[in-house]
């Protein structure tokens, strides 16, 4: 693995500046993701009475946007290639806007769940363009910390939109609050726009379309020159070896890497958190937090646990690794999810609730939260990477779907069997295991290589 960027001198104060600062603005597409689905969490509890759901409609209300998210990789793979990264996060935006809007008008659950979907291409679109920009233009020293950008600005999303959402719930009634907290998404859109039009092209892409001289200037603003002459020519030697095409994803080498991509995204999800998290404020009055507003409030401190983690998480990725940490991170949510479905079991109510719901941000906010949208985009060579990542990320969002569809039915499944809901948190014991073998036996260290000395190890690897 090529470590070359750890060993140069320190880039200048104004390299780094820069270097963060486009990273900074591609991030607020993640920022936009969980504004997004931690809305969601906080006015399906309003939605649910007032269109009278069912448990089965609940869940399809609360994941019906990932089915859009589902859609937003195949178009982003098909952007992300023709237009480039960071005009497809322009179309991202244009596209949340509108699912903000007509949801917010919604007066049928038919019209809510197509502007839902609508708004999810959206946010899938971002999920694989904003993640993709920030590899391609971060240096190999900086990727980890600046790939997990993207995870702490879904992180601080998360946690501004409950904030946000009980603010409104003070103010407006019951049947009018959900829909200015949709609308509230706006703000954050119409500034994420703004600002894109400022971004550089992505070097990578750049040379891909054979526009060497600007992929040049790009470089020399990341690295200085010496370096930036150095990454090119590996950029040029790379492309040149690499096949154009859907075959290439199925060469041996480049198809366990598929496999990685995928298995990161399944384990994202089903190591709990995704799926609680769309559900904490019902899972708190469950155990007995008085009104849906209380409710919210505690919500946003869950996500504010997870955002001190996540920058824990920036501060370690890069110095002890991405293997370590996702073991480490499997081990301790097995624990922690067991230990919830305990207090489930066993019906305990009170402060402990929050408490042991608040713990299982941790593990996800070190590792099995970031760590796949970074090596997702990482793990890859340039000419298909585009492609893969659309493959990876179309199943992370099938992954959030089921997660957010079935919960409330597994909830269900396990109260009549054993009279508790602790039988999901146990399920995702299982799952928690399972991820820490994977991250044994099969995940790899990229911390410290160039994108182009990544993807090369999978032709050595054969």
């Amino acid at each position: 693995m090529n470590t070359r960027d750890l060993n140069t001198p320190l880039m200048d104060k104004k390299r780094r500046r820069h270097i963060f600062f486009i990273s900074f603005i591609a991030s607020i597409g993640g920022f936009l993701f969980g504004y997004d689905l931690s809305l969601m969490a906080s006015a399906n509890i309003f939605i649910k009475d007032y269109f009278h759901l069912s448990d089965a409609a609940f869940g399809f209300a609360t994941a019906s946007a990932a089915l859009g998210c589902m859609a937003g990789p195949f178009l982003g793979s098909w952007l992300c290639d023709r237009i480039g990264r960071e005009r497809s996060m322009m179309v991202a935006a244009a596209l949340l806007a509108v699912g903000a809007i007509m949801t917010a008008n919604a007066h049928t659950m038919t019209m809510l769940n197509i502007f839902r979907i609508v708004g999810g291409v959206g946010v899938g679109l971002c999920s694989v363009a904003s993640p993709m920009y920030i590899a391609e233009t971060a240096p190999a020293a900086m990727r980890g910390r600046l790939g997990t950008m993207y995870q702490l600005a879904i992180v601080v999303g998360s946690t501004v939109s409950p904030l946000a959402c009980y603010g409104l719930a003070r103010v407006f009634p019951d049947d009018y609050s959900w829909r200015m907290m949709f609308i509230s998404q706006m703000v954050f859109v119409v500034l994420f726009a703004s600002f894109l039009f400022i971004l550089p092209r992505s070097p990578r892409w750049l040379a891909e379309m054979g526009r060497f001289d600007e992929a040049a200037m790009v470089l020399h603003k990341i690295h200085g020159p010496g370096v930036a002459e150095q990454e090119l020519h590996e950029i040029k030697e790379s492309l040149s070896s690499e096949q154009c095409g859907m075959s290439e994803l199925f060469q041996p080498g480049v198809r366990y890497a598929l496999l990685i991509g995928l298995m990161l995204a399944f384990f994202n999800n089903w190591t709990g958190w995704s799926a609680i998290g769309g559900y904490v404020p019902v899972l708190l009055q469950i155990a007995g937090v008085p009104t849906k507003q209380a409710a919210i409030l505690q919500f946003s401190l869950t996500y504010l646990a997870m955002a001190i983690m996540t920058l824990v998480s920036m501060n370690l990725i890069d110095r002890a690794g991405r293997r370590p940490l996702w073991i480490f991170a499997s081990l301790l949510m097995a624990l922690i999810t067991g230990m919830t479905g305990l207090v489930f079991f066993f019906h305990i109510t009170g402060p402990i609730v929050l408490l042991i719901i608040t713990l299982c941000t941790v593990p996800h906010g070190i590792a099995l939260g970031g760590l796949p949208w970074l090596m997702m985009s990482e793990i890859f060579p340039t000419r298909i990477r585009a492609k893969a990542v659309a493959i990876t990320t179309t199943f992370l969002w099938v992954a959030i779907y089921t997660c957010g569809q079935l919960f409330p039915m597994i909830m269900g499944w396990s109260q009549q069997l054993i009279g508790s809901s602790a039988g999901i948190f146990w399920l995702f014991t299982v799952v928690c295991v399972l991820s820490a073998i994977f991250g044994i036996k099969m995940l790899p260290e990229t911390r410290g290589s160039t994108l182009e000395a990544i993807g090369d190890s999978w032709k050595k690897r054969v």
